[in-house]
């Protein structure tokens, strides 16, 4: 079975070194969103996100956890434990990525992170990209995320006119009553269409996605310029492109794609939806999860949310994360 690699991106905001350095470079043209604390919060998502791949992704080859200058602290454990082998987790850090870029450094942006995944040295052809809040929720053939050598993307058409009558109003907001412009994430997935000249985009949703490392780097091969500019965003800004939509819109222009309907996910995107997340975690036809946010639940609701994870992956994860005094942040 040919083998697949992942890349999972994490931060630890919580760690007083990062947190300097983020202040150090924060400044007036950093958005407010950009700088929302949640967006660095890391509250052992992570942890289920690895679990989940060894225990339902077969096709598994090497997991890269991307960080900078950080590790999560059991990571060791999968393999000490034997759930793993020694070097299939590998942390590589920003400085890898950003080899001959390193003026860009350091970045608290994931787009800009992600445009640069595909740099990973010794990175399989394709490769599975996952936010650390993903996970999978089921058993998963390769043949969800590639078939003839035609990677899957699912999702939807959409017209880009609405959104970008949107982004031109937020605009002329900013522009004449100084209204911050705030990141979009589907006004950045509609700027990866109209790159490759598209004049609709395919709204994709959160789950892993697979990529190609081949498409990126002969994209920004012929386009170099244009990766520094997004690159140079060292805090999301609304100017910058999707990266996994540019991989999706190229792949649709040079027919070597295999376009999907939508998926049902388990998305736990606030506390209100706690009981049907449970609920949906325990159906094998819903193939991916994702945990928005945990670090803005009660201690409570927190808990309930990590009780049913650790159960769900009990024998993938490492004994520190069991034992591991589960209380929200916001507990009282």
């Amino acid at each position: 079975m040919n083998k697949i690699d992942f890349v999972i991106a994490w931060v630890d905001g919580s760690d007083p070194k990062h947190q300097a350095k983020r202040a150090q470079y924060s400044g007036q043209n950093v958005s407010a969103e950009a700088m929302l604390s949640t967006r660095f919060a890391s509250d052992d998502e992570i942890y289920f996100s690895i679990a989940s791949i060894l225990k339902y992704v077969p096709y598994c080859g090497k997991i890269y956890v991307v960080t900078d200058q950080q590790k999560p602290l059991f990571l060791d454990e999968f393999s000490k434990q034997g759930i793993c082998e020694a070097d299939q987790i590998q942390v590589v850090d920003h400085a890898v990525l950003f080899q001959e870029f390193n003026e860009y450094l350091p970045t608290f942006n994931s787009l800009t992170i992600e445009t640069m995944l595909w740099r990973i040295p010794q990175l399989t052809k394709h490769f599975i990209y996952l936010n650390d809040d993903f996970f999978f929720n089921a058993p998963s053939k390769i043949t969800d995320f590639l078939e003839n050598d035609q990677q899957k993307i699912y999702g939807h058409w959409k017209s880009n006119t609405l959104v970008k009558a949107k982004h031109n109003y937020r605009l002329i907001l900013q522009k004449y009553f100084g209204k911050a412009m705030q990141p979009k994430y589907t006004f950045a997935q509609v700027l990866s269409a109209e790159l490759v000249g598209l004049d609709r985009y395919y709204e994709i949703h959160h789950r892993p996605h697979m990529l190609s490392h081949e498409l990126f780097k002969e994209y920004f091969g012929k386009n170099l310029e244009l990766m520094k500019k997004q690159i140079s965003y060292r805090f999301r800004s609304a100017d910058q492109f999707l990266p996994v939509g540019l991989n999706n819109h190229l792949g649709v222009s040079k027919n070597n794609v295999t376009l999907e309907a939508d998926l049902e996910i388990a998305y736990l995107k606030n506390e209100h939806g706690i009981s049907e997340f449970l609920s949906k975690i325990q159906t094998d036809s819903i193939k991916f999860g994702c945990i928005q946010s945990l670090d803005e639940f009660d201690g409570l609701n927190a808990k309930k949310v990590k009780d049913a994870m650790i159960s769900k992956f009990d024998d993938f994860l490492p004994d520190s994360v069991k034992a591991k005094p589960r209380e929200g942040i916001n507990e009282s």
